[in-house]
């Protein structure tokens, strides 16, 4: 990585992370196998799971928003499976959580442990939404793997009946562990798709 990379937020510590980690990021998207989530909210459960009394989720505060930002950076640079498309999602997902905390109430869930942020979820309420779930329940390391995650999507995808949406979408690699084991959750239907991450700024 050249010197004069420049470091001005948490997904380029992440990303300078992953390069130190000795992995190869950027790759060629045509070879990507991208999957696509559909949830019919009306079917949703009545109730998630109940998650131990030291976590909680809640919605988010701008004044929140480095740190919201910090979680879901790291989540996507250490998993190994986003090596491919890291470069591009990056600058994807950047523009994707400028519009969510645009909002005057920002559209994003966060789950804390005392008082600090190890999970976030932002998603996009607008009915005609290509992706509604923006980032994904994304939590951090060492958080993963305890059902945490799971109540997340839960959480989140409830958000969004509750913004008015009869249907949630989601599009992710179908080779990274959400959607093999999170987003299969919920009765969702899950589908192959083309999907090509576009900025959504100049």
């Amino acid at each position: 990585m050249p010197n004069s990379y420049r470091v001005d937020g948490p997904w380029d510590h992440a990303v300078i992370a992953f390069a130190r980690a000795g992995r190869k990021f950027g790759g060629d998207m045509n070879l990507v196998r991208w999957k696509r989530f559909t949830w019919d909210l009306a079917s949703l459960p009545a109730e998630g799971s109940l998650l131990e009394a030291h976590y909680r989720i809640r919605p988010v505060t701008k004044e929140e928003e480095k740190a919201v930002r910090a979680v879901i950076a790291s989540s996507f640079a250490l998993d190994m499976n986003w090596s491919d498309t890291l470069k591009t999602m990056k600058d994807w997902l950047e523009a994707k959580l400028d519009e969510v905390f645009q909002h005057k109430a920002v559209p994003c869930l966060a789950v804390t442990h005392g008082t600090r942020i190890i999970g976030a979820s932002a998603f996009d309420p607008s009915k005609e939404a290509e992706c509604h779930l923006v980032s994904g329940p994304c939590m951090l390391n060492e958080y993963r793997n305890r059902g945490i995650g799971s109540e997340l999507l839960f959480q989140s995808l409830k958000a969004l009946r509750e913004a008015g949406c009869e249907k949630a979408r989601a599009i992710t690699k179908a080779n990274v562990p959400v959607a093999k084991f999170v987003y299969t959750k919920f009765n969702s239907v899950g589908e192959p798709c083309d999907f090509e991450p576009v900025l959504a700024r100049p």
